[in-house]
């Protein structure tokens, strides 16, 4: 039974990530662009029709595909010049680990000693 649905589980979700590559969701940010247009174009007058007039005031319009390209972009800088400054920092980061685990094991050392 359990082999059973570890199959039919997998085939799902196998043929969910064979679809969005054929469709370009993992290809060049243009395709993937143009999956989103297309998917916006699509099913904002479902959401529209069918979803109560009260509850669409609330939510805000769908994001451009401008304003997400720029997010990621900010999000990535952010995230490359974090790493850069973890790694340009990692000696210190090192000497100060190394330092505080000599001084832990000596104290320890000591306790054990006594």
């Amino acid at each position: 039974m359990n082999l059973i649905r570890f199959v039919i589980k997998s085939s799902i979700v196998g043929g969910i990530v064979y679809y969005t590559y054929k469709e370009g969701l993992w290809s060049k940010s243009e395709e993937t662009a143009a999956l989103y247009k297309k998917l916006n174009v699509k099913i904002a007058p479902y959401v529209k029709e069918n979803v109560p007039e009260k509850i669409t005031k609330e939510i805000s319009q769908l994001p451009s595909v401008t304003d997400i390209t720029n997010f990621i972009k900010v999000t990535w800088n952010k995230g490359v010049m974090s790493s850069m400054g973890f790694i340009s920092n990692l000696p210190t980061h090192t000497f100060n680990s190394a330092t505080s685990l000599y001084e832990t094991t000596q104290s320890y050392i000591k306790e054990l000693s006594v």
